[in-house]
Parts: C-alpha cells; sequence; structure tokens
C-alpha cells in the first residue's frame, strides 16, 4: 500500500512539473534562437573573391554576416590571430576551419559596424571550408 502510495506521489508530481514546465514559455527550445541579421550569401567555385561560377565538382556555399550577429559569433570563437590581413592598429582577426571573423576598428561607427564573419561550407560533402583569403 505504501509503495502505491509513493509511486502514485511521484507520478502526480511528475505529470505537475510537466505541465508547469509546458506552461512556462522560457522553456520553448526556440526562445534561444536568434535571428541572422545582416547575412547574405554565395554559392561559389574556389575562394569567394573569385567570382567563379559553381561547377559540379567544385560548390560552395559562403555566408557573410555582419553587425550584431558577427559579434555574437566572434565573441564566441577566440582569442584573436596574433595578426591580421590589414596590419592596422585595432583590427582583429579570429579563424577556425570554415569560419573566419574580423574586427575593422575603423568601421566602428559605421552601418554594418566593426564586426563581419564568412562561413565556409562545401556543398559536395558538407566539410567546412575556407573560402576567405587576406
Amino acid at each position: 500500500m505504501r509503495k502505491t502510495i509513493t509511486l502514485l506521489t511521484l507520478g502526480a508530481t511528475a505529470i505537475a512539473l510537466s505541465l508547469a514546465h509546458a506552461a512556462d514559455p522560457s522553456s520553448d527550445p526556440y526562445r534561444l534562437w536568434k535571428p541572422l541579421q545582416g547575412a547574405i550569401y554565395k554559392v561559389h567555385s574556389g575562394i569567394v573573391s573569385d567570382r567563379t561560377p559553381a561547377t559540379a565538382s567544385d560548390r560552395k556555399l559562403t555566408v557573410l554576416v555582419d553587425g550584431r550577429s558577427a559579434k555574437d559569433i566572434f565573441d564566441s570563437i577566440g582569442p584573436d590571430l596574433p595578426e591580421t590581413c590589414t596590419g592596422e592598429s585595432g583590427d582583429r582577426m579570429r579563424e577556425k576551419k570554415g569560419l573566419h571573423c574580423s574586427y575593422t576598428a575603423q568601421d566602428k561607427g559605421t552601418k554594418d559596424g566593426p564586426y563581419r564573419c564568412w562561413i565556409g561550407l562545401d556543398l559536395r560533402t558538407g566539410d567546412s571550408v575556407g573560402t576567405v583569403s587576406c
């Protein structure tokens, strides 16, 4: 009898917690998703600056992100590389495989802001690839 009451109590508690969790909007898994603002993309061959159209054997996707979304990505992939492409004081770069981010100090007050990230994927294999070079 005591075992039955304990099981019923645990079951009722589990149901009550499930209902409370379902009613709590902060439990929504999509609340952690953010809009990807300032993003454009290009399907191409070679590196993104080559302007080479994609081919059957070489298809890459490069997504360029700037603004607040780029800052969030930049802040997540540290540390800074020891040197930047520009060599300008205050400029910063970070890279992880097919992800390349930069902070350009002179762009701090511009509309798109100082942060910019390029994300590269090989569309044939799904592998992350570098698509941007200095």
